[in-house]
């Protein structure tokens, strides 16, 4: 059923004119609205009476939920009039679907081309990065998603921004709710689903996320190795009821795909452990699934030890000695190593200190491309304000300058095995020789007299005497 043309009308009389067809599932449409920044979502389930008021008084549930304020799911606004039930809700103009960045054109001559035009392998993960972190904030307050798919997650079509949107809310709920459902969207249901053994929850919403996920990098469906894809329609059920090993299955390569990109090249090897985790003994054990929350962290830490390319202007993992698109060397590399510090008495207690600690995230800066600390890595911090931008650092042939972005006062520290000196970061930049085997140098993101965070640094290529 196509409905754009039509005009219909809110609970509150507003008239509106359905202009575009944004994404269908198997629960209703969703439609631009004319004029507007608005977009209407139309249910397909109204069987019966008694049916279409048990999910209008659900909408008028999830429309006064404070727990979805300030978070970003286009939620219901408003109701619609009958004969149609759905509702309005708020869809920033200049978003499509992340389905546009996992289905390529038909047609499709350079598949490096496509996957570069809409913002390569960075933006990919940060978007991914962004969404999981929404799905954690709700399953944070005890609210599954239900129906993640790639139809309902929208993403800004500006090439350098990374908002998503989800906007199917009316299949919300409290997790502990008795009136869960199976609900899913074919090929992104978790097994257990697709088997009728479970309702939803946080672990379905994490198979479903991490399909997402895998689809967006690699391209190809995790579960849909060349045995299904040539073998009998029976097979694909197979498959998705986790009867089958997925595409990467080390023990059994029998279900093994040549196609999609090498996973080298698009997932990190920490997400490589959690696609692995989630497909093989994730499928049949959803106990043993990763939690969306692992995937926050583990694709921010993806995007964050990505470089661009000079030539192609791709990005790609730092640990490639050549793009991997193109072949073209990579340029002068500098590894950020973030730390915890303790404030030790000692100066060699200090130093012997950094060098057990383990490394948190790592950070690829290189000669061409600045690098900005947010307060996600300054302070490890989720929440509203962590993509706040705080510093600033360039590398200038083999010195390295760095800056406050916003007036907060850090600090650079030096060692020379005997002396320790620090020295204020706060107005203009401050330049050290960062390549320096004399030296250890040190970014601190608090006054060194207390626990914090703080960035080591480390040349990887190009160094010099």
């Amino acid at each position: 059923m196509n409905l754009e043309g039509k005009r219909i009308t809110d609970e509150l009389g507003q008239a509106y004119e359905l202009e575009r067809k944004l994404g269908e599932g198997g629960q209703g449409a969703v439609y631009s609205a004319k004029g507007g920044r608005q977009a209407i979502k139309i249910l397909f389930n109204s069987s019966s009476n008694s049916r279409r008021e048990l999910l209008r008084g659900q909408l008028q549930n999830i429309r006064l939920m404070p727990e979805l304020r300030d978070m970003a799911i286009a939620r219901p606004l408003v109701m619609l009039q009958a004969p149609y039930l759905g509702y309005v809700m708020e869809l920033i103009t200049g978003m499509v679907p992340i389905s546009r960045l996992i289905n390529p054109p038909r047609d499709l001559g350079h598949r490096g081309e496509w996957y570069l035009s809409g913002g390569g392998l960075r933006r990919r993960l940060l978007l991914l990065a962004r969404c999981a972190e929404v799905l954690a904030q709700l399953h944070g307050k005890g609210l599954v998603y239900s129906d993640p798919s790639p139809n309902n997650i929208f993403v800004s079509t500006d090439l350098d921004a990374h908002e998503i949107r989800l906007i199917d809310a009316d299949n919300l709920h409290y997790e502990s709710s008795s009136s869960t459902q199976g609900l899913y969207t074919p090929g992104y249901g978790a097994p257990e689903l697709v088997l009728g053994k479970s309702g939803v929850n946080s672990l379905t919403d994490a198979h479903a996320f991490a399909v997402i996920a895998f689809k967006t990098l690699c391209l190809i469906h995790p579960l849909m190795g060349d045995l299904v894809e040539e073998g009998e329609p029976e097979l694909e059920d197979k498959a998705l009821q986790g009867s089958l090993p997925w595409v990467d299955d080390l023990s059994d390569q029998s279900n093994a795909t040549h196609h999609g990109f090498p996973r080298d090249i698009v997932l990190s090897p920490k997400l490589k452990e959690l696609c692995r985790r989630c497909f093989s003994e994730g499928l049949r054990e959803p106990v043993k699934r990763p939690g969306i929350s692992q995937w926050v962290e583990n694709l921010y830490s993806a995007a964050d030890f990505t470089v661009e390319c000079p030539d192609c202007g791709s990005t790609y993992y730092a640990n490639q000695q050549c793009c991997p698109w193109c072949d073209y060397p990579r340029p002068l590399l500098m590894e950020l190593q973030i730390k915890r510090w303790e404030p030790l008495p000692d100066v060699r207690e200090c130093q012997r200190f950094l060098s057990k600690q383990e490394v948190l995230p790592a950070l690829a800066l290189t000669e061409r491309q600045p690098l900005i600390l947010t307060n996600r890595i300054i302070n490890g911090r989720r929440g509203a304000d962590h993509l706040e931008t705080a510093i600033e650092l360039q590398i200038e042939r083999t010195n390295v300058r760095v800056r406050s972005l916003n007036g907060q006062c850090f600090w650079l520290s030096s060692f020379d095995g005997e002396q320790r000196t620090v020295v204020e970061v706060q107005d203009g930049w401050k330049r050290f020789p960062a390549n320096d085997r004399r030296y250890t140098w040190l970014l601190h993101f608090a006054p060194t007299d207390r626990p914090h965070r703080l960035a080591t640094f480390r040349f990887v290529s190009g160094e010099q005497s």
